[in-house]
């Protein structure tokens, strides 16, 4: 080695200590970025074109839809339980109405009620998987998160473990005005 000013030897440098601190930061920090992950609801967007005409030979169809408003759910479809009308002959309001009234939060949505409506409904049609959201405009984000959810299963009716499967085919339309 080479001698410094008062006759000294330099020391060479000891790296393993922070070669040991390099090989355990890297997996620890590849491991820390896997819990950043986003989440993913499948949804299909509604068909364009001109209705199709139905004809005898083929079955009815639930068509169940669900208007998300200001004022609750509106459930509509080719079932008798949905097709009432008041004494007047107009459309009534929301068949699941919120539980205070202008909802003014997500968690003012019934979506309990929403979902044992819905379970009615599958007990009635068992081959109907589609369900169209029509919300308004202004409807948050989360009340849609939290109607899709209800829709799809029903978390306090399972069997073997597994909620029970309601209408797992979302489709998401344009808004209710």
């Amino acid at each position: 080695m080479s001698k410094g000013k008062r006759g000294e030897q330099a020391e060479e440098l000891d790296l393993v200590p922070i070669m040991n601190l390099v090989t355990i930061l890297i997996p620890f920090l590849l491991m820390a970025s896997s819990f950043v992950s986003l989440a993913v609801i499948d949804s299909t967007l509604p068909a364009i074109g001109a209705p199709q005409e139905s004809s005898d030979d083929q079955e009815e169809t639930l068509s169940l839809s669900i208007a998300v408003t200001d004022e609750g759910f509106t459930v509509m479809g080719n079932d008798t339980a949905l097709k009432s009308k008041d004494e007047e002959g107009e459309e009534p309001g929301p068949n699941v109405p919120c539980k205070q009234l202008g909802c003014p939060g997500p968690e003012a949505y019934d979506t309990k009620e929403l979902t044992r409506l819905l379970g009615e409904l599958k007990d009635r049609w068992p081959d109907e998987e589609n369900v169209i959201l029509v919300p308004e405009p202004d409807v948050e984000y989360e009340v849609l998160i939290r109607t899709m959810d209800a829709a799809r299963n029903d978390p306090n009716n399972t069997s073997g473990g597994k909620a029970r499967e309601l209408f797992p085919y979302v489709v998401i339309a344009g808004g209710a005005e």
